[in-house]
């Protein structure tokens, strides 16, 4: 009898064991870095809407999702005037593309459509030794609102900081990883470029 007792609080163990497990793997948030896609970044959800937007470059050309498509390509958002998290992003940018050994497509979306002039990007970019390395995407303030709320990002504001994140497009114009600015490395960005291009651009095959 007491065998058989033995035996089903194991079995009723091993139940909640496998139930547990279970829940885990349901709620594991998809946007998150998974073990089996390979990529450094929180790999972006498959259902995730394509993000356009249709703004200007500093230099006057247009700046669409539709310029960046057929290679894989970085948008981020900065601002001019930004002392810490613009910079830094930048250079860890800057960086992972050296470590490339190649330069791939990159665009800033202004965070602060009034005071990030023509004049004062080509400065700030000059400033950051990415001069032809990096683009911005300038325009008015209505514009620029529209753009990120259509990337899930918040511009700079005198009483909150601008949404600091990195994303990787592939080939289609979709986002596929995201790195928050406060946890991007070289290293990191850099991983995930050279697996998207052996992968011929696709985010997922």
């Amino acid at each position: 009898m007491v065998s058989n007792r033995n035996k089903l609080v194991a079995l009723a163990g091993l139940a909640l064991l496998l139930i547990a497990v279970g829940i885990f793997a349901l709620s594991r948030p998809s946007g998150t870095a998974s073990l089996d896609s390979g990529y450094s970044g929180s790999l972006m959800p498959p259902n995730v809407p394509l993000a356009d937007f249709h703004l200007v470059s500093e230099n006057g050309g247009p700046v669409s999702l539709a310029t960046l498509k057929g290679r894989t390509s970085i948008v981020t958002f900065l601002y001019t005037s930004c002392r810490d998290i613009c910079p830094l992003t930048t250079q860890q940018i800057r960086g992972a593309m050296d470590q490339l050994g190649h330069d791939i497509s990159v665009v800033a979306i202004t965070a602060d459509p009034r005071g990030d002039t023509p004049v004062a990007v080509k400065k700030w970019l000059a400033s950051q030794q990415m001069t032809g390395r990096m683009h911005w995407a300038l325009g008015s303030p209505a514009q620029t609102v529209t753009v990120w709320n259509a990337w899930g990002v918040a511009g700079q504001a005198t009483s909150t900081d601008h949404s600091a994140y990195v994303f990787v497009l592939d080939r289609d114009g979709r986002r596929c990883v995201s790195w928050p600015a406060t946890q991007l490395t070289p290293e990191g960005l850099s991983h995930d470029i050279k697996l998207l291009e052996s992968r011929n651009g696709i985010c997922r095959v």
